[in-house]
């Protein structure tokens, strides 16, 4: 198998610049137990750098990704074994106190589903990516008829974060650390073109982080 030339390129850019620029910290934290200051769970859309928007450095963040950032409900048993085990390393192991849902623009699962659910006779079918959105489809209930198709999508992008942050909850270990004020959920929705942060406020609410 053939290692693309452009990826032998930036191996040698990053280690001849970057690695050398802070080869201490990396040195470092190879001897220590890392200990992440928050868990993020986003999108594995390409177009989002979650380091580098909060300015992570070596072992800051416990990162997941999945498909439209999603938190399966409890229910859902076939498809919350992934990010359950990352759930439970981060928390019962490393005892992160932040928990991050980082939802973002253009997301191409949220605009997959809300077409699918919208169009039942819509026969773009993939097998996996199907089963993994369905966990979707009552947050796509939630959507209200009287706006525009882009700002319905942008509606569903962020209802997916409040579902998903009560979904969370749905999971005892995790709602015994909140009860007891061990762990912090955070509910961020991220706007590609402009690099605006909405943060989900006390009164459940989309505001802006600036």
């Amino acid at each position: 198998m053939e290692i693309p030339k452009f990826l032998i390129e930036r191996y040698q850019f990053w280690k001849n610049n970057t690695f050398k620029a802070y080869k201490d910290t990396y040195h470092q934290a190879s001897k220590t137990a890392q200990k992440p200051i928050a868990m993020i769970i986003t999108c594995c859309d390409s177009r989002i750098f979650e380091s580098t928007i909060f300015g992570g450095n070596v072992g800051d963040y416990f990162i997941h990704k999945n498909i439209a950032n999603i938190v399966p409900s409890k229910n859902d048993t076939e498809k919350n074994i992934q990010i359950l085990s990352a759930l439970e390393y981060a928390l019962k192991i490393l005892k992160i106190p932040n928990l991050i849902i980082l939802g973002h623009s253009n997301c191409g699962g949220i605009e997959y589903s809300y077409k699918k659910l919208k169009d039942k006779n819509n026969e773009t079918n993939f097998e996996y990516i199907d089963k993994w959105v369905s966990c979707l489809h009552n947050t796509y209930k939630n959507i209200p008829q009287d706006l525009s198709e882009d700002k319905k999508i942008t509606f569903f992008e962020q209802e997916n974060i409040k579902q998903s942050i009560k979904n969370l909850r749905e999971y005892d270990f995790i709602d015994k650390l909140v009860n007891e004020n061990k762990l912090n959920i955070i509910g961020l929705w991220y706007q590609i073109n402009s690099g605006l942060i909405k943060f989900l406020d006390d009164k459940n609410n989309f505001t802006n982080l600036d």
